[in-house]
């Protein structure tokens, strides 16, 4: 045993030989040595340190701040209320800024009155701009948590993601901790569109979230001299691999010199006019870089001597429909 830089077993067996030799023949055998008083001491000293050592922990443990935790959740057209609340007439409030946000919507109390709320209109607050959340939803979850909220859910279909999330942050209470995990509408066809026509190129239809920018760029890239509509709508639902399928398809579209690349779930459509004799054999070229499980449907014109400037993209997509087979390969797909 150790205490501080002192062991005690060398301690202990320095004090008997000291005592040993020092003692003289009337002190040899003493009631008391006094190196065992020493080690009487010492032993003392260590028990003492201990129960210190043990005690100090009990002493240092801090009160632990209760939990506050309120719940509102909005799923199968039912808003539902649990946790803790702190009066009836705040219940009431809440019953009523969610008939006005989610009228639709049904309401259940499984809720439980504690007034021991830390900041009562933090709490009204955080609940009411939960409820305003929530009705922007298809279905979710809010979680209030001694000053913080946590908000979960789905978006409805139609509604502009982007402009969900930044309200979200934008009509945060002040002083409020707020978490969000939104994620945009699920969709079945997953459908995306890029319409190739004199100077510009326009992006439409659904596609996964944080993938938008990187499209328009991939866009820009492609069809550097023109410029990059996108009126593209976030959503869920994308067959795997869907982004390299979507950036062949642009690829591909730069082969024409009119048209449109289309994705439905995993088929690629392409329609429109060759922009150069070349364009079958770079086509092939082309499909064969599309991931496994997608399927190219080509519908496309021979290019003209000069193709007209005043095609229309009905025109195109009507005539490619109706051209021979020999224009429409079937052995593009790999």
């Amino acid at each position: 045993m150790r205490v501080g830089r002192l062991n005690l077993t060398v301690f202990s067996s320095a004090l008997f030989c000291l005592g040993t030799v020092c003692a003289t023949p009337s002190q040899a055998l003493p009631q008391r040595p006094w190196y065992l008083a020493a080690f009487d001491r010492v032993l003392n000293l260590v028990h003492n340190d201990g129960n210190a050592a043990l005690v100090q922990p009990k002493e240092a443990d801090k009160k632990i701040e209760p939990v506050y935790v309120s719940r509102i959740a909005k799923e199968d057209g039912t808003i539902t209320f649990k946790g803790d609340v702190p009066s009836d007439g705040d219940l009431k409030i809440l019953q009523g800024v969610a008939a006005a946000t989610s009228p639709s919507a049904a309401f259940a109390d499984r809720s439980r009155l504690n007034a021991n709320v830390p900041d009562r209109d933090a709490w009204l607050a955080a609940m009411t701009f939960a409820l305003r959340q929530l009705g922007k939803l298809e279905h979710g979850v809010a979680q209030f948590r001694n000053g913080s909220i946590i908000i979960e859910g789905v978006t409805k279909s139609g509604d502009d993601f982007a402009a969900v999330q930044k309200k979200l942050n934008d009509e945060r209470p002040k002083g409020l901790s707020l978490q969000t995990a939104v994620k945009p509408h699920d969709v079945h066809p997953f459908v995306w569109t890029a319409q190739l026509q004199p100077g510009s190129i326009n992006l439409s239809g659904h596609v996964p979230s944080q993938q938008d920018r990187q499209l328009c760029d991939h866009a820009q890239n492609v069809f550097q001299n023109l410029r990059v509509n996108s009126s593209m709508e976030i959503a869920e639902g994308e067959p795997r691999e869907w982004f390299d399928a979507a950036k062949a398809s642009l690829d591909m579209l730069a082969l024409l010199y009119t048209g449109n690349a289309s994705l439905s779930d995993n088929v690629v459509r392409l329609e429109g006019i060759y922009s150069s004799p070349d364009g079958p054999a770079a086509l092939k070229t082309y499909a064969q870089k599309l991931p496994a499980g997608f399927k190219l449907e080509p519908h496309i014109l021979e290019p003209v001597a000069r193709a007209p400037s005043s095609a229309r993209a009905e025109d195109v997509s009507l005539a490619a429909q109706t051209a021979p087979a020999s224009l429409n390969p079937a052995s593009l797909n790999p």
